[in-house]
């Protein structure tokens, strides 16, 4: 029971969220450092050098040394919770199983017939022609194995708290140009800056506003968080990056851009126009602003600036050069934030 509970249900919560992502290969493994000065070809006796290779390969080598921390950290994250639950189960002088057991399978309540029937209406759409007698085998264990991962996410935490965790592996630093002009909250002098790439369409950048908006609260006047557009090339993802600075020339860029991300619609364009009436801008104005490709450029240079660190995947935030990809919790952004703040991680 515990292989299976580790390594499957669980491990999907414990070790982060996915986000909204372009279809790739897999990469090999990136190379030792050489010295940038040193020619790697030569044309009619002029010399290429490695700096000038690695200046125009830039995105994918950064894409290298992303996926390189990345396998490490999810290593790394699995055998902390595998130490974890064996030094607590060994205190306790029970087995893993057993801990696992009195831990999170007895502290889980199994959903109702309510529980599972709400879940059906609220999927109604997507159910067809099955009916809840039908789907409800299926809900119901969908429901109990998200609420195991939840409560095994929840000891875990116990279990750091008690123990005493602290990561020193070094995760990539990169260095973020935020253009002068880009949307930013916060204190320019801020100790830490926070800088998200997104698409209005990914529904990871929708789930991880909430930790956006708990975050810029509970480090008020220590953050600064700066908003950069990256385009997947879904349909409305270029219309959606326009209308959130339409509305920024009427003073309204935040607002609308939360709205975006918070509120529900199909973002087409008598959507966005009726989000741009409800917030009581001049409509007019926004529609020949939406309708322009004055902003296109612009919107065009931060999603090339995106795949120059790197990025394959929204949301993907830099805190402070340190990379964080998808919808994740915020006691992980807080163990970065903190790091950075020199105060304990998490």
């Amino acid at each position: 029971m515990t292989r299976r509970l580790l390594s499957s249900t669980c491990l999907l919560v414990l070790l982060g969220a996915a986000g909204c992502g372009r279809s790739r290969a897999a990469s090999p493994p990136a190379a030792a450092a050489e010295d940038p000065r040193k020619s790697v070809a030569q044309v009619g006796g002029a010399s290429i050098t490695l700096e000038e290779v690695d200046r125009r390969a830039a995105g994918k080598l950064q894409r290298l040394r992303n996926e390189e921390y990345d396998a490490r950290r999810q290593a790394l994250d699995e055998i902390i919770i595998e130490r974890l639950f064996q030094k607590e189960a060994a205190e306790r002088g029970v087995t893993q199983d057993a801990l696992l057991k009195a831990e999170v399978d007895a502290k889980v309540t199994p959903p109702t017939a309510g529980d599972v029937k709400a879940i059906y209406e609220q999927n109604r759409a997507a159910a067809g022609t099955r009916t809840l007698a039908e789907l409800a085998p299926v809900i119901e264990r969908s429901l109990r194995e998200r609420r195991l991962a939840e409560r095994a996410a929840q000891f875990r935490d116990e279990l750091k708290a008690k123990t005493g965790v602290k990561v020193t592996l070094d995760a990539p630093r990169v260095a973020v140009t935020v253009p002068a002009d880009a949307p930013a909250l916060g204190p320019a002098g801020a100790p830490v800056t926070i800088v998200e790439y997104l698409d209005y369409q990914c529904p990871f950048c929708h789930r991880a506003q909430g930790v956006v908006d708990e975050l810029l609260d509970r480090y008020a006047g220590k953050v600064r968080f700066v908003h950069r557009d990256f385009l997947l090339g879904k349909p409305r993802s270029l219309p959606a990056a326009r209308a959130a600075r339409c509305a920024g020339e009427q003073g309204k860029f935040w607002e609308y851009h939360r709205n975006l991300l918070v509120s529900s619609g199909d973002m087409s364009d008598e959507d966005l126009r009726n989000r741009a009436a409800a917030m009581g801008l001049d409509t007019g104005k926004f529609s020949a602003c939406a309708a322009s490709d004055r902003f296109d450029a612009d919107i065009k240079r931060s999603t090339e600036s995106g795949n120059s660190l790197g990025i394959d995947a929204t949301p993907t935030f830099f805190v402070n050069g340190r990379r964080l990809t998808g919808a994740l919790p915020t006691d992980q952004f807080a163990e970065v934030i903190d790091s950075e703040l020199g105060k304990p991680g998490g």
